[in-house]
């Protein structure tokens, strides 16, 4: 079973968090959400949303995953960008080859500013906070969702389906994209 780490830092930007959570679990990966920053599960997102975690990100830092994913919102991505912690997680990560996925903000802010991984790659983000993937020798593109190698990138709260579907896809299969695709309706 894939295993699958989405990173929830204070006032991420729920749907693109709780989407694509939902549709890997309803694709059968053993997805944890992982609360960063936090001295309990429970992590404020945008809206007045309250989440509950399952494990704390301190506890799972050293393990390793087949997909990392980096919700946007504000001020989310900033927090997710100043851990240094999280920033060396994700970098591991996309070292060894391993799915790295962000969306909205986190893109820009997290992958290519933080983390330094979008120099030679296609990706992109939220109209106006896509800029730092350029900045950092990136390609930006105005796709829903873009997968450059092992980085899958999306714009945004009303991209968050489809990114959960393309997540899936290089996951697992499309075959298994498409079938929960037609069970959610989105197809």
């Amino acid at each position: 079973m894939s295993k699958v780490l989405v990173l929830a830092a204070t006032g991420f930007e729920p749907m693109e968090l709780v989407n694509p959570t939902d549709l890997l679990r309803r694709a059968g990966a053993d997805v944890k959400v992982a609360a960063v920053g936090t001295e309990g599960l429970q992590v404020d997102a945008a809206h007045g949303i309250k989440i509950v975690a399952d494990v704390l990100f301190a506890d799972v830092k050293n393990e390793t995953y087949d997909l990392v994913v980096s919700p946007g919102g504000m001020p989310g991505t900033k927090n997710l960008a100043a851990n240094q912690d999280v920033v060396e997680f994700i970098k591991r990560h996309e070292k060894a080859g391993k799915l790295v996925a962000a969306i909205c903000a986190a893109p820009g802010f997290v992958l290519a500013q933080a983390c330094g991984i979008m120099k030679g790659k296609k990706g992109c983000g939220y109209p106006g906070c896509d800029g730092p993937i350029a900045e950092t020798g990136g390609e930006i593109t105005t796709d829903a969702v873009t997968r450059d190698g092992n980085i899958i990138t999306s714009r945004g709260p009303g991209t968050s389906q489809q990114f959960g579907l393309a997540l899936i896809e290089a996951l697992i299969s499309k075959e298994k994209a498409a079938e929960v695709a037609k069970g959610a309706l989105l197809a």
